[in-house]
C-alpha cells in the first residue's frame, strides 16, 4: 500500500524486490504467501474493501457509483487509485477487480431467489462492465468534482434500470 500511495510510484514499475525491502521480508517468504504482485494486489484490494465487501448487496447494486465513493472516500484506497491513474496495468487490473466484485453480486442475489428478464451471467457481465467503465472514467475526472449521485445518474442512463430495480 505504501509503494502504490507514494507519488510517481506506478504499480507497473514496481518490482518484487521493492515489494520485500519495504516490507523487510525475503523474497522465498513473499512467494510462500504470492504467486505474484497482482496476487498481493488482489489481497491488499480485499483486505482494504472488507467494510465495503460487507454492505447489503442490493445497496451496492442500486447506488453503484455511491457505494464505491463511500468505499473510496477518506480510504487509503482512493490515494491508491489516483496515484495509479496513469498506470495502465494497474487500471485494468482494478476494473478487473470491480467487475468481479460486481459479478459476484448479481450471483449472489440470483442465489437469493431474484429472477432475472434474462440470463443473470449476460447481466452481471453487462452492468459490471458499465460499473468498472464508470469508475474509471470518473478517476480519470476526479479534478471536475463529478458527484456519486450524479454518477449514479450517468449510471441509469446508460443502463435500463429495469432490469436492475424490477
Amino acid at each position: 500500500m505504501t509503494l502504490l500511495c507514494e507519488h510517481g510510484q506506478l504499480f507497473s514499475n514496481i518490482t518484487v524486490n521493492e515489494i520485500c525491502d519495504k516490507a523487510m521480508v525475503h523474497r522465498t517468504t513473499f512467494y510462500k504467501h504470492f504467486e505474484d504482485k497482482f496476487a498481493l494486489l488482489s489481497s491488499t484490494l480485499t483486505y482494504i474493501l472488507q467494510d465495503y465487501l460487507q454492505m447489503n448487496v442490493e445497496d451496492r447494486l442500486r447506488q453503484p457509483m455511491q457505494s464505491i465513493a463511500t468505499m473510496l472516500s477518506g480510504n487509503v484506497l482512493e490515494t491508491m487509485v489516483q496515484n495509479q491513474k496513469k498506470d495502465k496495468g494497474f487500471n485494468h487490473y482494478f476494473r478487473k477487480y470491480i467487475e468481479e466484485i460486481f459479478k459476484q453480486d448479481f450471483m449472489e442475489l440470483k442465489n437469493r431467489g431474484k429472477q432475472f428478464p434474462l440470463p443473470v451471467e449476460l447481466v452481471a457481465e453487462f452492468h459490471s462492465g458499465v460499473i468498472s467503465l464508470l469508475v474509471n472514467w470518473w478517476i480519470h475526472h476526479f479534478e471536475e468534482n463529478i458527484t456519486a449521485e450524479q454518477m449514479d445518474e450517468y449510471y441509469y442512463l446508460l443502463v435500463n434500470e429495469k432490469i436492475l430495480l424490477e
